[in-house]
C-alpha cells in the first residue's frame, strides 16, 4: 500500500543500501541522482545480460468465477510464474511494468537487502508505468515463499506468484513436489470495498455478512470482512478444479501457500493425514495432523503418502463462510472426482490452530544483546473501518502527530514485541526482512525451540509474543496482511537507527 503523503527521496533510496554487503543493481541505480562533487562516484556494477526470470506485469480481463473482471497479472497467468531457485543461488528477476500505473513486487519471507524489499516509499520508489527493475540479491535460505504486489490493491486483482528455494541438504525424500496456492477473488474493483464499508458508496454483496460459517477449531466464531463470491486453488475454481496425478504409495510434498488477500483457510486431504515439516519456509519437528488452519500469507509444507488408488479431494474451507475450494489428487487409474460436499473437520488440527505444537528442530535462542521491547495493541473501529497498531494509523490517519511513528531499534538489539488483539477480528501479522521466534505462550522468552516464522495469526483478545535479532539494517514494514486492514491503517515501520 503506497503511503498517501510520503515520498522516499532518491537520495534516501541510495543511502538505504549504505553499509550493506549487497550489490545495488543497475536499474535501481538509474533512479538515483548523480552524486554531488562532494560525494564519491559509485563504482559501476556489472549486470547479468539475461535474468533468470522475467515478470511482465500487465492489465488483463479474466473470469475465474465466470464474471469478466479486471485483473493485474504476472506473465498473463493466475497465479503468476513460479520462481524456483536453489539455496546459495543469486536471485535475478527482471520486472517489467507494462501497466498504466505504478507497481512493485515484494518477495514475501525472503531475507533481502532493504532496498530490494519492494515496499513503495518505504524501501524503494514505485516502479513507474513503462519502467523496469532488476531485483538481484544472494539467496541465504531455503523453503516455501511467495511474491506479490505491494502497491494499492493489485494483490487482490491477481498480482502474486510462488517462490520456492530448494535446500542444499534436503532432509526429506518424496516423489512429487507440489505447490498449492489458495486465494480469494472479487468480481468487482477492490478499491470500492472500503468506501462501501464506510457508507461512502452503495453496498454490494461483498460487504454483507456471508451465509453460514466454517468456525475456527474449538467451535470459535470467525468474523470476516469480505463476502467473496468464491475462492481459487492454483487459480482454479470448483467449476474446473485443479488436479494432480500420482500413483498409489507415492509420497507427496505439498507446499501449501495462503496467497489470499484476507481469508484464513482450513485445509485437509480426504482420507489422509498430513505430516507438517515446515512453517513459513523454516523446518519444524514433524507433526502429524488431520487438518491445518493457515492464516493469510502463511505457508506450511506437509508430507502425504497416498495409501491406495482413488480420487481424493484437497479441501480449503474459507473460515467464517460456508464456502470451500477443492482440488483433486488422484491415481492414474481413477478419474478425478471432486467432492463438493461440505467439509467435516475432525481429529487433530495444526498450523494456526495449535502454534504451541510447532517446535524448531534446532535451538533458536537469540544471541545476547540489549533488549528492546514493544507493546503493540491491535485495534480497530469497525463502524469507521479503521485499523491501528499501538493506537496509530499508518501512514498518518488520525495519528496524534500527523504520522505513524516508526518503531526504532538498533543493530544487535534483541527485539521483543507483544501483540494484544483488542478487536474481534483475526489479524495475520507479517514482519519484513526478518524471521522471528514465535513464543509458544506469552512470556516464554527462554523457550529454546520456539519456531521461526515471518507471519503469525493473532486471534481476537489474544496475546502473541515474538522476538528477533536486529541483524538486517534498514526500514522494514510490519503490518497486517489483511489488505483491507493494511489499507485502513494497520501497519508500522520498524526502523534501524545509528
Amino acid at each position: 500500500m503506497q503511503p498517501r503523503n510520503s515520498r522516499l527521496s532518491r537520495r534516501r533510496l541510495l543511502q538505504a543500501g549504505a553499509g550493506l554487503p549487497f550489490a545495488l543493481s543497475a536499474p535501481i541505480m538509474a533512479q538515483t541522482p548523480s552524486p554531488s562533487p562532494t560525494e564519491q562516484e559509485p563504482e559501476a556494477v556489472p549486470v547479468q545480460a539475461k535474468p533468470d526470470y522475467v515478470c511482465n506485469l500487465e492489465q488483463s480481463t479474466i473470469a475465474p468465477l465466470g464474471v469478466p473482471t479486471s485483473a493485474t497479472l504476472i506473465n498473463g497467468s493466475l497465479p503468476g510464474t513460479e520462481i524456483r531457485y536453489r539455496e546459495g543461488d543469486m536471485f535475478r528477476v527482471l520486472v517489467n511494468n507494462r501497466l498504466a500505473v505504478p507497481t512493485s513486487l515484494h518477495w514475501h519471507g525472503m531475507l533481502v537487502p532493504n532496498y530490494m524489499d519492494g515496499v513503495p516509499d518505504v524501501t524503494q520508489l514505485p516502479i513507474g508505468a513503462g519502467e523496469s527493475v532488476l531485483y538481484e540479491y544472494p539467496i541465504r535460505q531455503s523453503g516455501t515463499y511467495w511474491y506479490h504486489s505491494h502497491y494499492n490493491f493489485q494483490e487482490q486483482t491477481g498480482m502474486s506468484g510462488t517462490l520456492i528455494v530448494e535446500a542444499k541438504d534436503e532432509p526429506w525424500s518424496y516423489d512429487h513436489d507440489v505447490v498449492v496456492t489458495m486465494s480469494d477473488w472479487l468480481n468487482q474493483e477492490p478499491e470500492g470495498i472500503i468506501p462501501q464499508f464506510r457508507g461512502q458508496q452503495p453496498e454490494t454483496a461483498a460487504v454483507k455478512p456471508p451465509p453460514g460459517d466454517y468456525k475456527f477449531p474449538g467451535d470459535q466464531p470467525f468474523n470476516v470482512d469480505i463476502n467473496y463470491p468464491g475462492y481459487l486453488l492454483n487459480g482454479r475454481s470448483n467449476k474446473s478444479p485443479w488436479t494432480q496425478k500420482v500413483r498409489a504409495g507415492d509420497r507427496i510434498r505439498l507446499r501449501l501457500i495462503n496467497a489470499s488477500t484476507s481469508t484464513f483457510f482450513q485445509v485437509m486431504l480426504d482420507g489422509h493425514r498430513m505430516q507438517v515439516i515446515a512453517a513459513d519456509g523454516q523446518n519444524v519437528d514433524p507433526i502429524d495432523v488431520d487438518n491445518l488452519v493457515i492464516a493469510t500469507a502463511e505457508r506450511y509444507d506437509v508430507l502425504v503418502t497416498i495409501g491406495q488408488s482413488g480420487s481424493f479431494s484437497l479441501r480449503a474451507a474459507a473460515l467464517g463462510t460456508s464456502q470451500q475450494v477443492v482440488g483433486v489428487i488422484h491415481t492414474a487409474d481413477v478419474a478425478p472426482q471432486p467432492n463438493l460436499e461440505p467439509a467435516k473437520f475432525t481429529g487433530k488440527s495444526g498450523g494456526m490452530a495449535n502454534y504451541s505444537a510447532l517446535k524448531s528442530p534446532l535451538p533458536t535462542t537469540l544471541p545476547k544483546g540489549p533488549v528492546k521491547e514493544f507493546e503493540i495493541d491491535l485495534g480497530g473501529e469497525m463502524n469507521k473501518y479503521l485499523w491501528s497498531m499501538g493506537g496509530e494509523y499508518y501512514p498518518e490517519l488520525f495519528s496524534p502527530d500527523g504520522q505513524a511513528k516508526p518503531l526504532e531499534i538498533r543493530q544487535g538489539d534483541r527485539v521483543r514485541i507483544r501483540m494484544t488483539n483488542s478487536t474481534m477480528m483475526f489479524h495475520p501479522m507479517h514482519l519484513h526482512g526478518h524471521f522471528f521466534r514465535l513464543l509458544p505462550q506469552a512470556g516464554a522468552w527462554d523457550d529454546p525451540l520456539a519456531p521461526l516464522k515471518d507471519t503469525v495469526g493473532v486471534g481476537p483478545k489474544q496475546k502473541i509474543d515474538i522476538e528477533f535479532i536486529a541483524d538486517n539494517p534498514g526500514s522494514w514494514f510490519f503490518h497486517c496482511h489483511n489488505l483491507y486492514h493494511l489499507a485502513s491503517g494497520m501497519a508500522r515501520v520498524v526502523q534501524y537507527t545509528v
